[in-house]
């Protein structure tokens, strides 16, 4: 789907800008691909924004990371990356996690991501999400993504480089429930 025929109220998305040449190259994008119901801004998305509390169907986290499931791409990760650099990111992760859930109404999908293969940051943290908020329940990942990855589904779905054939990686889809 090219987004085009959706309502605009589906098509909200948070994403953390790091700057404003992010938000321009996204806002180009948009603009090419004819997407009229995409609005980046600049903004920390580790603060939540109670106007924008249960307004939307779904909400895309693709979260700050290590970086450690990309290594074949970017080897200086292995240098840069450290125990401390970790648990700050772990912090990080979560309280994104926690400002952008409000967000997601009754029904409505929460989906979280990375490209790292530690357990803290993936696994761990969708775990330690739910325990936190009692209010979103683990949804299956669509069909759409190939039955040769989503068997290895779990807590959220952990690709491997050496199992699978591609990049580490993460994703996890939360559903917060009707009640």
């Amino acid at each position: 789907c090219d987004g085009k025929h959706l309502p605009p109220e589906l098509i909200r998305l948070i994403v953390r800008i790091k700057g404003a040449d992010r938000t321009a190259l996204i806002t180009a994008q948009a603009k090419r691909l004819h997407l009229e119901n995409i609005r980046p801004m600049t903004r920390d998305a580790s603060k939540n924004r109670e106007d924008m509390d249960m307004t939307m169907d779904a909400v895309l986290l693709d979260a700050p990371c290590s970086g450690l499931g990309v290594m074949a791409d970017k080897p200086d990760v292995k240098y840069r990356v450290t125990p401390e650099s970790v648990e700050e990111i772990v912090r990080t992760q979560r309280q994104l996690l926690d400002a952008v859930a409000p967000y997601v109404k009754k029904g409505g999908t929460l989906v979280y991501s990375t490209c790292s293969v530690l357990k803290e940051e993936n696994v761990r943290q969708a775990e330690d999400f739910l325990a936190r908020h009692p209010e979103f329940e683990l949804a299956k990942l669509p069909e759409t993504i190939p039955a040769e990855f989503r068997q290895h589904e779990d807590v959220g779905l952990q690709l491997l480089p050496s199992r699978d054939g591609v990049e580490g990686f993460y994703i996890c889809r939360f559903k917060r429930k009707r009640i």
